[in-house]
């Protein structure tokens, strides 16, 4: 049941982070309302389905290495380490930064559709967004590619 959990929390962690990098671009340049409400709802994702995703996959990862962790059996630098290490370096990013800087684009956003005109704030905010969420994405990737292949 763990395992099934911590499957199904990076799937839904890394399905919907992915939304970002559909969505994020396609409004760049959307009109202020189109473009308030995108940001509004990513925000919404990114709290109720990306962080809690992050969150499950994490503490399930940390419960199954807790239950297959055996004196001496992990060696320094295996692909076990590998996946933790990159694992909570990825949650770190997208609990401490992302949600964040999520909600910070929704707050920027509904300030800039009270106001008629996008707040200059809004696009360092998003590219900071961009950044730290695409970091995040390759590290699960990485994740991945160690979980399957154990180079």
């Amino acid at each position: 049941m763990i395992l099934y959990l911590h499957w199904l929390g990076w799937a839904v962690w890394l399905g919907a982070q992915l939304t970002f990098m559909v969505w994020g671009p396609a409004v760049k340049d959307a009109p202020l309302a189109t473009w308030a409400h995108t940001w509004d709802t990513l925000s919404k994702v990114q709290r109720w389905i990306v962080a809690p995703g992050c969150a499950v996959a994490t503490l399930t990862g940390i419960v199954l290495s807790m239950e297959y962790a055996q004196p001496g059996a992990v060696a320094e630098g295996s692909s076990v380490v590998i996946m933790q290490i990159l694992g909570l370096l990825a949650a770190v990013l997208t609990i401490v930064l992302a949600t964040p800087l999520a909600n910070r684009m929704a707050y920027l956003a509904a300030r800039s559709a009270e106001t008629g005109a996008r707040d200059a704030r809004a696009e360092p905010a998003r590219k900071k967004l961009a950044l730290v969420s695409s970091v995040s994405g390759a590290l699960i990737l990485v994740t991945l590619y160690v979980a399957a292949l154990k180079p």
